[in-house]
């Protein structure tokens, strides 16, 4: 779906159920930034098809939002054609957590037949865990994708290695997990620290005040959608931090 006049955002990539997650991409004169891999080989086939097809002459990069396989499940398609792909410096999955992603998924699989005949390893096929390969560490990297100057911002809370990408000419923010809509945030992979942190980066997306918001799950936010979205995430991140435990915690 075409956002802005550069800006693409990509909805319904599959992930663990009833989660779907989102990715994007921003076009240049020439370069291409796609924001996320989704969370497997197959659903960057995808995203790949459509930031390929807006301006086939332009070279790729992929950035990572986060370390949860949902975002980063489809590095290992990127890898493979040799694109960039930038993410936090403490990004650092193995193949150890991945494979126990994938149990977790045979799980939930009512059937025991399918259980038995592994039908989840259908969802991974050719997937495995690729790490970043161009480590950010600096709280503002800026690129340019030819006469498209975007802004890579850290904004820790989620998971300590969470960021941002700004498309300042546009007013455009693709937030990852920062921000989400239909869902209650998730909070449980982090802690009290984490969510004070959390509070910081809503901050500084309100401070940024864009038109259009991306979030890392749900429908694409506009001006006062995206007012209402933060309030209600700091409402959430600060009955955490009174009561000590995530608002989904068992």
């Amino acid at each position: 779906m075409k956002i802005s006049s550069s800006c693409y955002a990509i909805h319904g990539l599959f992930t663990l159920s009833p989660w779907v997650v989102n990715s994007g991409f921003i076009v240049g004169e020439s370069k291409t930034l796609i924001v996320d891999a989704g969370a497997n080989y197959l659903s960057a086939q995808t995203i790949f098809g459509y930031a390929t097809s807006a301006r086939e002459e332009n070279e790729l990069f992929l950035v990572n939002t986060e370390p949860h396989f949902d975002h980063i499940g489809g590095n290992c398609y990127f890898s493979e054609k040799g694109i960039p792909i930038y993410g936090h410096e403490g990004i650092n999955r193995t193949s150890e957590e991945f494979y126990g992603l994938a149990e977790e998924f045979n799980k939930t699989i009512t059937s025991s037949k399918r259980r038995e005949a592994r039908e989840e390893q259908t969802l991974f096929v050719n997937t495995h865990p690729v790490n970043p390969n161009h480590k950010i560490s600096a709280l503002r990297t800026t690129l340019d994708l030819g006469n498209k100057i975007i802004e890579i911002i850290l904004t820790p809370g989620h998971s300590p290695q969470n960021l941002m990408v700004f498309v300042p000419s546009e007013n455009v923010i693709y937030s990852g997990d920062t921000i989400i809509e239909g869902y209650i945030p998730n909070m449980e992979d982090s802690t009290v620290e984490g969510w004070k942190n959390w509070m910081k980066s809503l901050n500084i997306i309100e401070e940024l005040d864009p038109g259009i918001l991306v979030p890392g799950h749900g429908k694409v936010l506009r001006g006062n959608e995206i007012t209402k979205q933060i309030e209600l995430t700091k409402e959430y991140l600060i009955a955490g931090i009174e009561s000590g435990k995530a608002p989904t915690a068992l």
